[in-house]
């Protein structure tokens, strides 16, 4: 695999493209069942449902966090990058969060000081919480990258696009979806949107993080520019 995106990711080794490669097939495959189960009561058991809490989905994709934020830490810990430490904080955070409800907990906190005509108070109070904790945490990642390492800013670099695109999904989609009723054929395809794409972008971020921790993967500056000279031969 000698894509740009594959290079970055670290899929040249074998080890790290079956991992991506299992972790992938879970994350598609409870979208799959999450689409049959809905539009075809197959299977006729409601723990696959996305958007309800401890679902098969929902714990999943908490494994998937807690991996995340342990692989950032270890690499904190073993090559003494403050940087790795504000990433595993990150996941950390986004653990905590979607366990303990915060998001949704604290909306209700927002919405209930400021005024926001109904049903609009849920998801602007979910945003403005989501904003105020990201600033915090981003703030850290953008102090102790001035102080990272090369490989480690690059590697940095490929944290955020990835965590951008967790944004989208659980911040920018779910904020759309706020805006829906909760049934027929958008609620479930914007809940397929949001949240199995949580769950397979996760899954590539535990890739990524355990190719730097056990397949010693760096990313450098190179392969992250664009061309097919950054490619390895």
């Amino acid at each position: 695999m000698h894509t740009r995106a594959a290079v970055a990711l670290g899929l040249e080794h074998r080890p790290v493209a079956g991992l991506f490669g299992m972790l992938v097939t879970v994350a598609l495959g409870l979208n799959v069942i999450f689409l049959s189960h809905s539009f075809l009561g197959i299977p006729e058991w409601p723990g696959f449902r996305f958007a309800m809490e401890r679902s098969v989905p929902e714990v999943v994709g908490y494994v998937f966090t807690a991996w995340a934020a342990g692989l950032a830490l270890y690499l904190a810990v073993a090559h003494r990058q403050a940087v790795l430490a504000a990433w595993g904080a990150v996941f950390a955070v986004l653990l905590a969060d979607d366990y303990l409800m915060l998001h949704e907990r604290m909306a209700k906190v927002v919405s209930a000081n400021v005024t926001v005509p109904y049903p609009y108070g849920q998801p602007v109070g979910e945003i403005v919480w989501l904003a105020f904790v990201g600033g915090v945490l981003l703030t850290a990642v953008t102090v102790s990258y001035r102080w990272a390492a090369p490989e480690w800013r690059a590697s940095s670099r490929v944290l955020t696009a990835l965590l951008a695109l967790l944004v989208v999904c659980g911040v920018g989609i779910d904020a759309v979806h706020g805006f829906t009723t909760n049934r027929g054929v958008r609620h479930v395809l914007l809940s397929s949107l949001e949240d199995g794409g949580e769950v397979l972008l996760l899954a590539v971020v535990v890739t990524f993080l355990y190719a730097l921790a056990f397949c010693g993967h760096r990313s450098t500056p190179d392969t992250l520019t664009r061309g097919r000279a950054a490619l390895r031969p």
